[in-house]
């Protein structure tokens, strides 16, 4: 027997009544995670006997904690309301909601149909309690409550404590016992002196199965992300990169998006509360855009509106790649040129098997002599080959920087058809306010989902998975 084992098991045969783990690692002055390993190789001896129980629990988080005491953001807003029909902003200011809390509240006073839109103007329908109201605060005061909607809106978490009680068996009594007095370390001095002579040493089990030994690994995504950039490269791309946040010059204005387009909606993009602005490139860039968004360049009509430049300069956590692009085609014109760049974006959105709020778009443009034609060849091919996709499709679309566009589709097994990523030839506008000549045929492709159909996995959340047994098994397939 062991040092340690002995140490346990006497802890335990002076114990009248089981013991819970934590207390019995604290008696033999052991830490826990040792003591669990050594009541586990007791159990399997029969020298100790062990009774696991699973604790569950559902606990507030400190944002609900905090909504408790003030109201959820979408009660604030109703308040701040009254039965006046007011402009959003005004009551979004009268609420003292933060920026990020003023999305949270229009979304979900809009879900609970407490509130309408018209005209510009908030106007509350219903201030009756929303069922997340009802539940947090029947489980703040200890009641029962169906905490589904908290656990939706992070405003609950699910809790499991687990606990191990030990007790030392008739079998263990006599294993100790019969231990006695034995000698289970062979030292140096011992050697040296020989009075290892004449001792009686415990026996030592060549057959003790012994822990394995784990050796580090990257995770399979961040694997499967290098082998990307390696196959680009291959190719004769470049990589680059950009700022998670942007301002929305560069993530949409540059891009010929017109400052009222929906995209650049609370709903879909998170913004900066602090800083809340960022800076403008050179003054002849900004004018260029300018022109083209009012009056339009290269033979466009442009959007027809005053151009803001306050708004262009409100800074954005970054929601999608595209801007990558223009702000290196406007930093460097050698053409021919091909540029790739793996982007992390952000967008507010319901979190499912195949989305989130946070991904990664893989991204690039070709700038030189090239036609959409070539663009939809590529496009098919790196997802067949690159991605391992069996399935692949075009189905036109629209986007404000593009013309023609198309948006790629994957067959995911076990899922059917996803959306994979959009794509087309950069507008004249676009390319004439950057001071660009050549065509350029650009896409952005939502990596993540492309990953799944290579990794052969059915939920985009798995690409995270902190699963120790998932990311040391061989089935963790990282490579394509």
């Amino acid at each position: 027997m062991k040092e340690l084992d002995r140490k346990v098991l006497s802890v335990l045969s002076a114990s009248k009544a089981e013991l819970a783990a934590s207390a019995l690692a604290e008696k033999a002055g052991v830490p826990l995670a040792s003591v669990m390993s050594v009541l586990s190789g007791l159990e399997s001896e029969g020298f100790a006997s062990l009774r696991k129980v699973e604790d569950k629990r559902v606990e507030l988080t400190d944002e609900s904690k905090a909504a408790h005491k003030s109201g959820l953001p979408e009660r604030r807003l109703l308040q701040a309301l009254g039965k006046k029909a007011v402009p959003l902003a005004e009551a979004f200011e009268k609420a003292g909601l933060s920026a990020a809390e003023q999305g949270i509240a229009l979304m979900w006073a809009k879900k609970s149909g407490a509130l309408k839109i018209d005209a510009g103007k908030a106007i509350v329908v219903s201030d009756k309690p929303s069922d997340a109201e009802k539940a947090l605060e029947s489980l703040a005061a200890g009641k029962m409550a169906d905490v589904s909607f908290l656990l939706q809106r992070k405003l609950a978490r699910d809790v499991s404590e687990k606990k191990v009680f030990a007790s030392i068996t008739a079998s263990g009594k006599a294993a100790l016992k019969g231990d006695a007095g034995l000698v289970s370390t062979l030292t140096p001095e011992m050697l040296k002196t020989g009075s290892w002579k004449g001792q009686n040493f415990r026996p030592y089990d060549l057959k003790t199965v012994v822990a394995p030994v784990l050796a580090g690994r990257k995770h399979p995504y961040q694997e499967f992300l290098q082998t990307m950039r390696d196959k680009l490269v291959g190719l004769g791309f470049r990589e680059v990169d950009g700022s998670l946040v942007e301002t929305e010059f560069w993530n949409m204005d540059s891009l010929f998006m017109a400052q009222d387009h929906p995209a650049r909606d609370l709903h879909d993009v998170f913004y900066v509360e602090q800083p809340s602005l960022g800076l403008l490139p050179d003054d002849a860039f900004v004018q260029a855009v300018k022109k083209a968004h009012e009056e339009g360049l290269e033979g466009s009509k442009g959007w027809r509106y005053s151009w803001d430049p306050r708004i262009s300069a409100r800074l954005i956590a970054r929601s999608h790649d595209t801007g990558i692009s223009s702000r290196e085609l406007h930093r460097f014109k050698e053409f021919p040129d091909r540029v790739f760049f793996i982007a992390r974006v952000f967008r507010p959105d319901e979190i499912d098997w195949k989305h989130f709020i946070e991904f990664s778009q893989l991204g690039g443009y070709v700038a030189g002599s090239i036609q959409f034609s070539d663009l939809l060849g590529q496009l098919r091919t790196f997802a067949q080959e690159v991605f391992k996709a069996e399935e692949v499709k075009f189905v036109p679309s629209y986007f404000p920087f593009t013309e023609p566009s198309v948006e790629l589709y994957a067959k995911i097994p076990g899922r059917g058809w996803a959306e994979v990523g959009g794509a087309g030839m950069f507008r004249p506008e676009m390319l004439g306010a950057l001071g660009v000549n050549v065509p350029v045929v650009a896409w952005g492709l939502g990596i993540d989902r492309l990953a799944m159909v290579s990794m052969g996995i059915t939920d985009i959340r798995e690409l995270f998975s902190h699963d120790l047994g998932y990311l040391r098994g061989a089935e963790a397939k990282s490579h394509v």
